[in-house]
């Protein structure tokens, strides 16, 4: 039973006063009042405007500098500096979450030490990035520039305090065993690690790259993640996401009103899935035996179709991908919001829960009267209405479309569901696991260029996490018997 809220203590109100604290000194930030200051230039060229007595703004508050004083390559104070937005605005969520659930309380405060990672990250990039340029400014940061140090300190100091103690159910040991816990605990781990190394790992264009780079495989792993919780499996994803994005691309050339070019792919990949998941539901063909011929048949005739020529010249309001509402781009809001969409329907609806009920046991399912045959079919029609979204962000992101589908995108899907905790074997899993793991997968793509790794060894690192993903899932599974 929850407690009511009389029982709520301090301590449930720590991470909701944080998260306004760091928000308010975030936006006292010298070079986020005024970012047309730029950054690394801004303190010292304020000392030195300062010490002449030349005012910085003019009459209407526009900045002054001229254009040596624009941002350096460095962006020392920047780089990161999104991080600390992220750490204020997470800790608002938590500290929600914390007076709606008090028994998370110990829980939440683990999650708001990590946060208090990110922030102090941010201030161990700063330093080192300033001691190697030999800057002399440090006395004109401001004062949210101090109160910020002191928060992520304080994120840090807060996880000692007394908790009231949580029921079994919500004991922190048991995010160990949350696999979406650990993709966070290790996204964590990479953007501190590698950010210390390179700096520009933190910049805000890398972080929105990363996220935006793969968006279109973590909303295709939404349907997959689906498919692979009941007990089957889709090997002619990649085929269909590039064929589909053809087609796509190819009406609009051919003066198909925009908007019907972006709904045909989502139409025709849930007739495509339909099809598939008919013949593995009714026909009972192993769905590992049809999503294998159904990917020779996909991209051998998107070739004979195209002769391999590339898809060119649509018009300019095609370009779904490129917009960015709001700052930010298109496929990051759809990756958000069909994943928070999913999150839900399979937690709450009828035929979400059904997904797991097949997939756990299918005789169990049966008896309960939920039809396999008709829970399968759905799952792979659902499967083929994501791969038809994402093939429509991935032939909206670039000027041109490969007549061949991206190499290993079949390999790049699955193993973000896979490694996302879905069990291969049906029955488990989330869409926030898989969601976390792809945005993870970019991650260390990304971080491998900015530490000078090899980015060949990705695909090995992928194969490892597959591996150890599957062993650790057989492991629980033995410990459950």
């Amino acid at each position: 039973m929850s407690p009511s809220a009389s029982s709520r203590t301090y301590s449930h109100f720590i991470p909701l006063i944080l998260g306004v604290m760091v928000l308010f000194a975030y936006y006292r930030l010298e070079f986020i009042q005024h970012p047309t200051l730029g950054s690394l230039t801004y303190p010292q060229a304020a000392l030195e405007r300062d010490a002449q007595k030349v005012p910085l703004f003019d009459a209407d508050g526009n900045a002054l500098l001229d254009e040596r004083e624009r941002p350096r390559e460095a962006d020392l104070e920047l780089n990161g500096g999104q991080l600390l937005w992220f750490v204020g605005a997470s800790l608002l969520l938590l500290g929600v979450w914390n007076l709606i659930e008090p028994r998370l309380d110990a829980t939440i405060a683990i999650l708001v030490s990590l946060l208090g990672t990110l922030g102090v990250a941010y201030f161990v990039v700063f330093g080192r990035t300033y001691l190697s340029e030999g800057a002399t400014y440090l006395g004109a940061m401001g004062v949210g520039f101090w109160a910020l140090l002191c928060l992520s300190a304080l994120l840090l100091i807060q996880l000692a305090l007394p908790r009231v103690t949580p029921s079994p159910y919500f004991k922190p040991s048991r995010l160990l065993g949350n696999q979406e816990a650990v993709l966070l605990f290790v996204i964590v781990i990479l953007l501190v690690g590698v950010g210390i190394l390179n700096p520009r790992f933190l910049a805000e264009r890398n972080l929105l790259d990363i996220l935006q780079g793969n968006a279109y495989i973590a909303v295709a792993a939404i349907g997959m993640t689906m498919v692979i919780i009941t007990g089957n499996i889709d090997i002619s994803v990649g085929s269909l996401i590039a064929l589909l994005a053809v087609i796509s691309g190819r009406m609009v050339v051919n003066d198909v009103p925009i908007v019907i070019a972006w709904i045909a792919p989502v139409v025709l990949g849930g007739v495509i899935g339909a099809g598939i998941g008919w013949l593995v539901a009714y026909l009972r063909v192993p769905s590992i035996v049809v999503t294998l011929a159904m990917l020779s048949v996909l991209k051998g005739g998107l070739i004979i179709w195209t002769n391999g020529e590339r898809v060119t010249d649509m018009p300019l309001g095609y370009y779904l991908a490129q917009w960015k509402p709001l700052g930010v781009a298109v496929p990051i809001w759809f990756m958000v919001i069909l994943s928070l969409v999913a999150i839900l329907w399979m937690r709450y609806s009828g035929l979400g829960r059904s997904l797991y009920a097949v997939g756990g046991n299918k005789e169990a399912a049966r008896l309960s009267g939920i039809s396999e045959r008709t829970v399968v079919l759905q799952a792979f029609a659902l499967n083929g209405v994501f791969a038809g979204i994402a093939a429509l962000l991935y032939a909206t992101q670039f000027q041109l479309i490969q007549a061949t589908p991206p190499p290993f995108l079949e390999l790049n899907i699955i193993t973000a569901s896979v490694v996302g905790g879905v069990s291969i074997l049906g029955g488990v899993g989330t869409v926030l696991g898989s969601t976390l793991a792809t945005i993870l997968i970019n991650m260390i793509r990304s971080g491998m260029v900015f530490i000078n790794i090899d980015p060949f060894w990705l695909k090995s690192v992928q194969g490892l996490l597959i591996l150890i993903t599957v062993l650790a899932d057989l492991l629980r599974r033995r410990n459950q018997r």
